[in-house]
């Protein structure tokens, strides 16, 4: 595995998914929606909670002459709950212009929702656009180009066939609680990212979907597209 292959695949956004904008002084850049960082994360690891998730985050009030700023620091594991990355964002409580005094009671939620962005970043989430790629036209329409290549990318439908399994079709698996099912999901997805040969990971694909399929709730429905999205990488990776 290289030691960029997870920043190589959250690294690229797609960017009807971004924005641009302008702040005070007339810095200019490429935003890129919130939730669609989080989707990201959740196509790669799973449901927030169970493949990832967000630890409680720290907030501090700064109080200044005219404002007063909010800080959040917090921490987001992925995988497992030992591998952290922090992240710090910020937002404006209290604003005093010329026509008065202006609160957002927003801010918080802002500072959080930043914050967790921020880090992770650090993981390769948007890569792209913190790296200033989106200011190069050519390498935005070359995504644009890409997408419409490939309008199916990372849909774990295209993979599904490795979990068929040869369970009657009257039968259904005994569903895990889900106390047992975290460190079961999390400890498969480990076994799964081990295997680096297509052949091999769709024999344990057919071996394992009993086993997945006794996943509760749509967790199932996750462990697939992480699937998918691993053995769309393999293919990538054997077709280069």
């Amino acid at each position: 595995m290289s030691k960029t292959e997870l920043w190589d695949r959250l690294g690229k956004t797609d960017p009807a998914h971004t924005s641009k904008f302008q702040r005070a002084g007339g810095f200019k850049g490429t935003a890129i929606r919130p939730i669609y960082s989080i989707h990201r994360m959740t196509e790669e690891f799973g449901p927030c909670g169970v493949g990832w998730g967000v630890n409680e985050p720290q907030f501090q009030v700064v109080h200044g002459p005219d404002e007063a700023l909010v800080f959040c620091t917090v921490s987001i594991w992925h995988t497992s709950r030992e591998n952290v990355v922090f992240g710090v964002g910020g937002d404006k409580a209290v604003v005093k212009f010329s026509s008065g005094i202006k609160t957002d009671d927003e801010a918080f939620k802002k500072a959080f929702t930043d914050a967790i962005t921020n880090a992770m970043k650090l993981i390769g989430v948007g890569a792209d656009v913190h790296m200033g790629r989106f200011d190069d036209s050519k390498y935005v329409a070359e995504l644009e180009a890409e997408k419409r290549r490939n309008p199916h990318v990372n849909r774990a439908e295209d993979f599904h066939d490795d979990f068929e399994t040869d369970l009657p079709a009257t039968e259904t698996p005994t569903k895990m609680k889900v106390k047992d099912a975290r460190p079961a999901y999390e400890a498969w997805v480990k076994e799964m990212r081990r295997i680096t040969d297509v052949a091999e990971l769709s024999e344990w694909g057919k071996t394992k979907a009993p086993e997945i399929n006794s996943l509760p709730g749509d967790w199932p429905m996750h462990f697939r597209a992480a699937y998918a999205d691993h053995r769309k990488s393999l293919t990538n990776g054997v077709a280069a």
